[in-house]
């Protein structure tokens, strides 16, 4: 925002304006993360084990990961090459942690089977007891749909519970949420059936980050 040129500012107040918001970024950025920067949108929601973000930073990633004692990273973000998400899937293996590449794509069919894949990930994994982060690029639009999808279907959540989700981090006048109800109850049968699908292969079917991650099948945010 451009200030009027007839407001006068102070520029010792200025200084130590920009000092004190200085420090309260430091303590907003490492407060319940220790020393770690705490990821954008980073979301606990469900208690104790289930967790949303953005898309981590590469310099951040590992950190992170450890200290919030993660088992499972579901990563809902694009195919596209991205180092970002080499530097997540290299963390994730060196950590032990099981990483799932599952790229929500455009178009009808590859967004029921990416979101059918990533319940499945998120119940077989709470199922082992394993702490999960959800993300997408952006934390706004793919992983709260994952979230709200996990439970409409495994915690059997009605629609105006489960669609709350949709609400973190969004413009209440955007129509994306609208738009993303629709498309999740027209599909809901579809991707219901995927996860049932992906749940009878059973937990041996995921495997530990140390296999490549599968970048073979790959929308915004």
């Amino acid at each position: 925002m451009r200030w009027p040129d007839s407001l006068h500012v102070d520029p010792g107040k200025a200084s130590r304006a920009r000092i004190g918001l200085s420090f309260l970024a430091a303590l907003i950025g490492f407060g319940a993360f220790g020393e770690t920067p705490s990821p954008a949108r980073w979301v606990e929601a469900r208690p104790g084990w289930l967790f949303r973000s953005r898309q981590i930073p590469a310099s951040d990633v590992a950190t992170v990961l450890r200290k919030q004692k993660i088992d499972v990273v579901i990563d809902l973000s694009d195919d596209p090459i991205d180092p970002i998400r080499d530097a997540e899937a290299a963390a994730a293996d060196e950590l032990g942690i099981l990483y799932l590449h599952v790229p929500v794509s455009s178009g009808a069919e590859r967004q029921i089977e990416g979101f059918g894949r990533a319940v499945a990930g998120i119940a077989q994994a709470h199922a082992r007891g394993e702490r999960v982060l959800v993300h997408c690029k952006l934390g706004h639009r793919r992983s709260a749909m994952a979230i709200a999808l996990y439970a409409r279907i495994v915690e059997d959540a009605a629609p105006q519970v489960a669609y709350r989700e949709l609400m973190r981090f969004a413009d209440p006048s955007a129509d994306w949420q609208t738009d993303a109800k629709l498309f999740l109850e027209r599909h809901l049968p579809a991707i219901e059936r995927r996860v049932e699908a992906e749940l009878a292969h059973g937990p041996d079917r995921l495997t530990r980050a140390s296999a490549p991650a599968d970048t073979s099948e790959h929308a915004e945010n």
